[in-house]
């Protein structure tokens, strides 16, 4: 069965951190060549005071003329290890956000500990999905190239490192709350530090997670135009895995902006 065509994790210039060229027109109109058929726009909010800068997106998602469904989302990260995130329901509702994805962004530790580093990373994980805030567990094992190379850490290149009990963990604890985890075309597969070995080995573990029953959600994770068409990646993820549409997910109620 085909993936639905979806793209629910896309950045803009207007927090700072996508290239100049991803203006919420030009985004439309790539996302339509691609043949995307319902997207977000999930920009970071990394810190409370970031929060005017999302008005800019939803204002721009209104005025388009809109070839495709268009949902506007917000990225969330941990402001501190195990600390809180920057936004809270009456804020979401306060903002037009129609949904929240979030995860973990940062190693937490500046000694070298690979078991400590999973630990971590699964603890935030669930944590994640205990928060009914968020509707979206981001990129699971994701880490910044750029904090590696600063801290001098080896590159992270295997699944074998995550336990299988932490897998059957999150996967039942995503499937309780109805947490989708994310399919992450850019993070996760086309520039993961760890090559092809490590693609593949993820795929494993994201058939492991869906034994649990969890939903899945996909994306580009797109900063640029041209990464945009990566999205694909995780379409095919989907369909290797042999998920079913109902296993998608997608977010809950009207699109700001519908297909014309």
């Amino acid at each position: 069965m085909a993936c639905p065509r979806y793209d629910f994790h896309i950045h803009t210039k207007y927090l700072g951190c996508a290239k100049p060229e991803m203006e919420v027109p030009a985004i439309l109109a790539e996302c339509e060549r691609v043949g995307v058929a319902a997207l977000a726009f999930t920009d970071h909010l990394n810190r409370p005071d970031q929060i005017g800068l999302h008005a800019a997106i939803l204002a721009d998602i209104k005025a388009a003329d809109c070839p495709l469904d268009v949902y506007f989302g917000v990225e969330l990260n941990f402001m501190s290890c195990d600390g809180p995130l920057a936004l809270d329901q009456a804020g979401r509702a306060r903002h037009g956000f129609q949904f929240a994805i979030g995860g973990v962004h940062e190693t937490y530790i500046e000694s070298y500990d690979l078991g400590k580093m999973v630990a971590i990373q699964h603890r935030h994980h669930l944590a994640i999905c205990a928060n009914p805030l968020v509707d979206v567990l981001v990129h699971p094992y994701w880490f910044s190239p750029h904090e590696f190379e600063v801290k001098g850490f080896p590159v992270f290149n295997s699944m074998k490192a995550v336990p299988p009990s932490c897998v059957r963990e999150l996967g039942q604890a995503a499937a309780q709350t109805r947490t989708a985890i994310e399919i992450n075309a850019d993070a996760n597969f086309v520039k993961h530090m760890g090559g092809g070995r490590f693609a593949d080995e993820y795929v494993g573990y994201l058939a492991a997670l869906a034994e649990e029953g969890p939903m899945f959600s996909v994306s580009s994770d797109a900063h640029n135009l041209a990464d945009l068409a990566n999205v694909k990646e995780s379409w095919d993820v989907v369909e290797r895995l042999g998920l079913g549409a109902d296993r998608i997910w997608k977010p809950a109620g009207e699109p700001v902006n519908k297909r014309r």
